[in-house]
């Protein structure tokens, strides 16, 4: 099989697979004050496209409160990059180097030309608007939040994240998510009573 049919097969999978899990868009609201920030694993796609230039590659993200690891890999799963938050700031490591910045957002405009809010993207892949923080809605329903319009899609048998638009300044990322793995089996999110 040539690679241009290859590739033409590979695309079409993933398309049918999209269209195999019907979604529901969820509209955004404020945390409610009881929500926890619980712990959760989750791997993907990411998509790209700033100024005309996209890019795709496959993740794998685990979150705490406290921290987050994301590794991005290639289509085949060789790991490409590293980047780590925690109290003590932020890791990337790529190419062989390691970098380091107080935030995600500076570090990957730095070195990717485009920012990561991956502060607020637990939030906001979990359908709600960060906490501390403006929010307004639009008028198409995306949560409007630190300059981002923000689209959560869920999966609409089971009310997990199913995917993630973000848009802003010549900006789109999407995430897809396709296996999340949450503390509490019932809910992305948990409450204290």
């Amino acid at each position: 099989m040539t690679l241009s049919r290859w590739l033409a097969s590979a695309c079409l999978l993933l398309l049918a697979a999209c269209a195999t899990t019907p979604e529901i868009a969820q509209p955004m609201p404020a945390p409610a004050a009881n929500v926890v920030d619980s712990p959760f694993s989750v791997s993907g796609r990411l998509a790209v496209n700033y100024q005309g230039k996209g890019h795709v590659a496959n993740f794998d993200w685990q979150h705490t409160a406290g921290s987050d690891q994301l590794n991005v890999k290639t289509p085949i799963g060789t790991t490409v990059a590293r980047l780590a938050r925690d109290a003590d700031g932020v890791r990337l490591v790529a190419d062989g180097q390691e970098r380091q910045a107080a935030d995600v957002e500076s570090l990957t405009e730095a070195t990717l030309g485009w920012p990561l809010p991956l502060s607020n993207l637990a939030w906001w892949a979990r359908g709600l608007a960060a906490p501390g923080i403006p929010a307004a809605q639009a008028a198409d329903g995306r949560l409007q939040q630190q300059g981002w319009l923000i689209r959560n899609l869920k999966d609409a048998a089971t009310s997990q994240p199913r995917r993630l638009e973000l848009e802003r300044d010549g900006l789109s990322i999407r995430l897809v998510f396709s296996a999340w793995r949450a503390t509490d089996a019932s809910s992305p999110l948990s409450t204290q009573p």
